[in-house]
């Protein structure tokens, strides 16, 4: 394979700037703010930089969108200034939105902003204009650049990785492994992105000519797709016989399958949609008509499976989305069994707007989920007499209420403190208080543990309650006198240099010079005993009080942040970070 040479790459490059100045810019924002995540510790706040990249990524797709509507339609320069304006102050308001970054429901929030955005770059420029033909032949060209992106730009990270790797062994350079990262996120960010839009069509009218259909694509989609598509209906339609002879209902599994058929399926019909009509094509009506007839048993087949979860179990985000790509092909097979036209641009622009409606909103997936959550918690509490003017009380009897635990964990870690605002008995903000202090990673389970202990809830199903404990030292100066090197250490990164092993409540710490063993017993005695004073679980300590010294003296390790849980009477160590302090050997 032939890489491109460096003056074609500088000359594209330009071109990419003048033609996508916004989308670069919020490239090299995403890439720099990347570069800067790299180089932080893990006790330092990252939440906004992870917001900034996120909204970079939305802000590329949103401001490409932008940009193919514009040239498409030939909008004149006010019109631009208008559409960009509009993509900014949307990117804006999807900033705040992710605010807080920790809680998972923005996960699931900017991944249907991903998957809508994404979308609309497939038919932008085909708004109200445009034949079938032309959206088709587009989406090919967007679809082979990214497969050729792709490839350069893997050849390039993997040639530039080996060469650093290859003189550091050679010169002796003790290269930072961070250097690697950097590297990926420039590949990947700017190389990738400007080598992408450098191939983005912008000759609209050359789209709608004929082009020549590519060989490779029919016989991939011939003896590849349709074949994979064909095995997952023989499972269904067996497994569906199996259900009729056994009047019983379907497993879960089976939703993935009736996706992984309707998928294979509607994109083998798209890829082959331009010779349709062609002489010698004539099995390709003849697959697509059938593949929406045998499609209608199945999705009866997904419908019953979703319902069977949901009744058990209440509507989550995952739930929604099954629920939603249900009534869609639904609605998409009644479309092309019906339609004589079959415009295959109602595919995209039909899902982005799903996308669209479960991102905010009274009908979203969060908030579906959850008041379905919420409701499940409540009637919880109401068959357990614990419900007083419809407000949560602490639960008389702890015993087997593993269920209810779950159910607090589970809103909790998806929306944080806000689903108890209006149900609790006591204020959510006080009974919170001080959480917000901790590093993001810990919030989730001290917030989950505060309102359990209020409820009486158990944490596990059974009796064996595991008690999880998280330290954080006060910001104040440590103590060094008597050391000669101080070394920082942890257990959230892949430093090769430091070894970090913890087992119970031994610590070592491993390097090419040495190797050193703790036992941090007292220190995880100090925290639970500050806890159970205070009557919570992720206590701020002095740093000299999350300090324990070798047997030899030679060494002193000093905890930053330290994760642990107590069961069963004894200590299990989940993740630390802190720093080691060493004498002269």
């Amino acid at each position: 394979m032939k890489l491109p040479s460096l003056q074609k790459l500088l000359e594209g490059f330009i071109q990419v700037i003048k033609r996508f100045p916004l989308e670069m810019l919020v490239t090299l924002t995403g890439t720099i703010s990347a570069m800067m995540l790299i180089e932080r510790n893990y006790n330092e706040d990252e939440t906004q930089l992870l917001r900034i990249i996120l909204c970079c990524n939305l802000g590329l797709v949103l401001l490409l969108s932008t940009t193919v509507f514009e040239e498409a339609h030939n909008l004149s320069q006010n019109g631009r200034v208008v559409v960009k304006l509009v993509g900014l102050l949307l990117l804006v308001g999807i900033y705040f939105l992710l605010n807080p970054i920790d809680e998972e429901v923005n996960g699931f929030r900017f991944g249907f902003l991903a998957v809508a955005f994404h979308l609309l770059v497939s038919f932008a420029p085909f708004i109200r204009r445009g034949s079938v033909e032309g959206f088709w032949e587009y989406n090919k060209l967007l679809f082979i650049r990214i497969l050729t992106a792709g490839l350069y730009s893997g050849v390039l990270f993997a040639g530039l990785a080996i060469a650093i790797a290859s003189t550091d062994a050679l010169f002796n350079l003790d290269v930072d492994e961070k250097v690697y990262g950097h590297l990926f996120v420039f590949v990947a960010g700017i190389f990738n992105t400007a080598f992408f839009l450098a191939g983005v069509p912008d000759n609209w009218k050359e789209l709608e000519e004929t082009q020549l259909y590519p060989k490779g694509l029919k016989i991939f989609t011939q003896f590849v797709l349709i074949p994979l598509a064909t095995i997952y209906l023989t499972i269904l339609l067996a497994y569906e016989i199996k259900l009729i002879a056994e009047w019983s209902l379907p497993k879960g599994i089976v939703s993935s399958l009736v996706l992984g058929y309707a998928v294979y399926g509607i994109l083998s019909i798209l890829l082959v949609y331009p010779i349709r009509y062609d002489e010698g094509n004539r099995w390709i009506s003849t697959f697509s008509k059938w593949f929406y007839l045998l499609l209608i048993p199945l999705i009866v087949v997904l419908a019953l499976a979703v319902w069977q979860r949901v009744d058990q179990y209440g509507i989550t985000e995952s739930r929604y989305i099954l629920i939603v790509l249900s009534l869609w092909l639904a609605g998409i097979t009644l479309y092309f069994l019906t339609d004589r036209q079959q415009n295959i641009k109602v595919i995209p622009m039909s899902l982005c707007v799903i996308a669209l409606l479960a991102v905010i909103g009274p009908q979203s997936a969060s908030s579906l989920s959850e008041r379905s959550q919420v409701n499940r918690l409540v009637d919880y509490f109401e068959s357990r007499g614990a419900l007083v003017n419809e407000k949560l009380v602490p639960l008389k009897n702890a015993e087997a209420t593993g269920e209810g635990a779950e159910l607090v964990r589970f809103l909790v870690h998806r929306y944080g403190g806000e689903p108890f605002r209006d149900i609790l008995s006591v204020n959510i903000d006080s009974l919170l208080a001080g959480t917000d202090t901790l590093a993001r990673y810990s919030k989730k389970f001290q917030r989950t543990d505060a309102i359990r202990k209020y409820l009486n809830l158990n944490f596990d199903y059974n009796t064996n309650l595991a008690e999880y404990f998280s330290a954080e030292a006060i910001d104040e100066p440590v103590d060094i006198k008597g050391f000669d090197y101080i070394l920082s250490f942890d257990t959230y990164s892949n430093n090769k240099s430091v070894a970090v092993i913890t087992e119970n409540t031994l610590l070592t710490i491993e390097r090419d010079s040495f190797s050193v063993e703790f036992d941090v017993s007292p220190i995880l005695e100090r925290v639970v005993k500050l806890s159970q004073s205070e009557g919570m679980n992720y206590p701020n300590m002095r740093p000299q009080n999350l300090s324990v010294t070798s047997e030899d003296g030679n060494f002193r390790i000093v905890f930053n942040t330290i994760n642990f849980r107590k069961e069963n009477d004894e200590f299990i160590f989940h993740n630390c970070e802190g720093y080691l302090l060493a004498k002269h050997q």
